[in-house]
């Protein structure tokens, strides 16, 4: 992968390849040279005799000297502008949208500063780790603050020539997975990208769990700041005063997809393929769906519920009387099998539905069969308690996203709702922004189950979108991913770029991704593996670590090893005898050491990006 190079007056020349850090010893071999060449001149006006020669080689050698001098304090200098403000890199707002400008321009996404983590880079770094450890001790001061608080490893990121890094859109496609532990980041890292992608004028969808303010505020100053307030759009159960409505139910293709959504919810991580629950209730929401069609009623979870919670008697009825008349029956015909052998037409509810389903199966099913109507007409028949049984993690589920205020919030009315309604097909085409939070901290299991339907709706939008529109980019966020994680968010993750979806999924550890897809570790790697982009904050879960590390891979590199021995002869006249050897050895070494995840300082990252570049990089915090 090629990156964008862009000209800035940070960057400056070192040496192709040096130690580090190391102390300036050449500042006192210069000085000693400078004064043997002076003495050498003097000497040679006094005499007369031509030492010019030596006065020639003093030079040259005190001016390499006072060289590699000057770039080990270009070294301590790129430390000391890293850990200026306490370590952290603010940015006023006219050079970001400079910025954001350069990157629009060339069709890219900025990722910050950093550099190409190369061989030079790693072998410096495990030096420094390991024999040349020493060179780093007074650097150590620069890891904590006044209070004592862990900072991190600064000097890692003055191992490199730091320029702007540019990402090519096109990479996008591939997904991107962001693990960072808390106060890692990951906000500042989100509101560098939702503000580019709001300025490239392209749809965002943010999902936030737990809520987080600046996040919130960060995109709607974006879509303010482009001269269009109208694009932000804000859903939060806790605030239904200020929150849109998101017909979750609204938009689709095929009524099967409605049917999907809900079993999405019950399925959370698992298969739903190999769950027979799942698959009897995705059968009874799908029967219900085409039953409202046939009615010209419009699908909702609110209808739904009430339709699984309730007796489908009366409902089948109506189906099937809106179904007859639809296929123009004659009147006569029908008549004779209403009123039956008594010749009056039974008045009760369980008798004309008796009625119906005879007429349907004898006739009607003959000329005018419908799956959908006869799996209805099953349900009512199937065993009650067995019915009952089979849909008993359907209910709480539908009781949950009902519940006041989502009962209004999820399954809007438009007569009664005065708000903003969006689906998630509408928020595409309007290219807004719309943030989602889902309130998690007040209440896990009903955010979970709203970012869940979220998600299935999103997913079934990509498929809408790949199969019968002109794909244009859609940027979705999720953060901390790994609490709403569903099958619909594993697909928009593997066939999502075919819709162009750009998948954003961050989280603290990979441990989370299994747990939440059933403590399956097959599941979680399917979803790391359709990520082609990764990128690392500070990380502290050791099998994180040893993961993302793996996911690096390893380079030859090579170590320097060395070997002291002494020995005391018996006899008292010979001579103690000593021995010593350096060598060099390759080997296959991790490109960045799973230890030093945890050392990386607030802001600052490993990436591994599409096409196999790793970049070290970090974030600005931007200030207006």
């Amino acid at each position: 992968m090629a990156l964008l190079q862009r000209k800035t007056q940070y960057q400056s020349k070192v040496a192709p390849y040096e130690i580090p850090f190391r102390p300036a010893y050449e500042l006192h071999a210069s000085a000693a040279w400078a004064a043997a060449g002076l003495s050498g001149l003097s000497l040679g006006l006094l005499t007369g005799i031509p030492l010019s020669p030596l006065f020639i080689s003093a030079g040259v050698a005190g001016y390499f000297s006072w060289n590699r001098y000057k770039i080990g304090q270009v070294y301590r200098q790129k430390l000391l502008n890293i850990r200026q403000n306490g370590g952290l890199w603010f940015m006023d707002r006219e050079s970001a949208n400079t910025v954001y400008q350069y990157a629009r321009e060339h069709q890219a996404v900025w990722y910050g500063r950093g550099f190409r983590w190369n061989k030079k880079a790693a072998e410096s770094m495990y030096y420094l780790l390991g024999p040349g450890a020493p060179l780093i001790e007074p650097l150590k001061a620069y890891e904590t603050d006044d209070q004592g608080e862990f900072l991190g490893k600064a000097w890692i990121h003055a191992l490199g020539q730091e320029r702007d890094i540019f990402l090519p859109l096109d990479a996008l496609k591939g997904q991107t997975l962001i693990l960072g532990t808390t106060r890692a980041g990951k906000t500042r890292l989100y509101d560098l990208l939702i503000s580019q992608a709001i300025e490239r004028d392209e749809p965002v969808i943010i999902i936030d769990p737990k809520g987080d303010k600046e996040l919130k505020e960060n995109a709607q100053k974006a879509c303010e700041r482009i001269g269009a307030p109208e694009r932000f759009a804000y859903f939060h159960p806790a605030h239904p005063e200020d929150s849109c409505a998101i017909d979750v139910m609204g938009s689709w293709n095929r009524a099967t997809g409605l049917a999907s959504r809900i079993a999405a919810l019950i399925s959370a991580g698992g298969d739903s393929n190999s769950d027979p629950f799942i698959s009897f209730g995705w059968r009874v929401i799908n029967n219900f769906v085409h039953g409202l069609l046939i009615l010209g009623k419009r699908p909702s979870i609110k209808a739904l519920r009430t339709l699984v919670e309730s007796d489908p008697t009366e409902f089948v009825l109506l189906v099937l009387k809106e179904y007859v008349q639809q296929n123009n029956v004659k009147p006569e015909i029908l008549h004779s099998y209403l009123t039956g052998k008594t010749g009056k037409v039974a008045e009760d509810i369980p008798g004309q539905l008796t009625a119906y389903k005879k007429f349907y199966r004898e006739v009607l099913a003959k000329t005018a069969p419908s799956p959908e109507l006869e799996g209805l007409i099953a349900d009512q028949e199937h065993d009650k308690e067995h019915f009952s049984k089979m849909i008993l993690s359907l209910t709480p589920l539908l009781a949950m996203l009902t519940s006041r205020p989502l009962d209004t919030l999820l399954s809007p009315d438009p007569k009664n709702f005065h708000g903003r309604i969006l689906t998630a097909q509408r928020a595409i085409d309007q290219k807004l922004a719309l943030y989602i939070g889902l309130d998690t901290l007040s209440d896990t299991a009903v955010g979970q189950a709203i970012g869940s339907i979220i998600l299935a709706d999103l997913a079934s939008t990509a498929g809408d979108i790949y199969n019968y529109q002109d794909p244009k980019p859609v940027n979705i966020f999720i953060d901390e991913g790994a609490e709403v994680l569903n099958q619909p968010v594993i697909q928009i993750l593997n066939k999502g770029g075919g819709a162009l979806f750009r998948v954003f999924l961050a989280t603290q550890t990979i441990s989370d991704i299994a747990t939440r897809l059933n403590g399956s570790k097959d599941r979680a790697n399917m979803v790391i593996g359709n990520t082609n982009n990764i990128i690392v904050l500070r990380i502290i879960d050791q099998n994180t670590k040893e993961e993302v590390s793996k996911r690096m891979g390893k380079i030859p590199m090579e170590r320097m090893t060395s070997t002291m021995g002494s020995g005391i002869s018996p006899h008292p006249m010979d001579m103690n005898n000593g021995s010593y050897s350096e060598g060099l050895t390759v080997t296959d070494t991790e490109v960045f050491p799973p230890s030093e995840f945890a050392s990386l300082p607030a802001l600052q990252y490993m990436a591994h990006f599409s096409g196999g570049a790793i970049i070290k990089g970090r974030i600005p915090i931007v200030t207006d």
